[in-house]
């Protein structure tokens, strides 16, 4: 019975974790994440287009933001722009001189649509998905 055992946990186990994790490594290797339909934030005035092409993109002052607005009446970590089953969603991340949609301020995560305007502190911009 000892030999049994023995046998099994020398051999049988290590070999079934190898399988596991050869399984897994090749399961992550294949899957690939969704890709997400590209958007931008344009600028009307200097014509500058801000690309969207994350699943969430933070907008701000700091330049540890993936859109960097150097604007003082924008916050350093202004809001955010993240892709949800429902489209498009901004949220204001508690800043000083708030977010805006079509002028009218939001105060929790807002569905945007394409065309709307959104304004970040003076800054305003064209939300457009390509």
């Amino acid at each position: 019975m000892e030999d049994i055992i023995n046998i099994v946990t020398r051999y049988l186990i290590p070999v079934l974790c190898i399988i596991i994790v050869s399984y897994s490594i090749t399961h992550l290797l294949r899957s690939k994440a969704p890709k997400v339909t590209p958007a931008c934030l344009y600028d009307e005035h200097s014509g500058k287009e801000y690309m969207i092409t994350r699943w969430e993109t933070s907008i701000g002052r700091s330049s540890a933001c993936d859109i960097v607005l150097s604007n003082s009446s924008v916050s350093r970590f202004h809001a955010v722009i993240a892709k949800h089953k429902k489209g498009w969603v901004i949220t204001d991340t508690h800043s000083a001189s708030g977010t805006a949609i079509n002028r009218k301020k939001i105060e929790e995560p807002t569905v945007i649509e394409d065309g709307q305007s959104v304004t970040f502190g003076k800054v305003t911009l064209i939300f457009r998905i390509k």
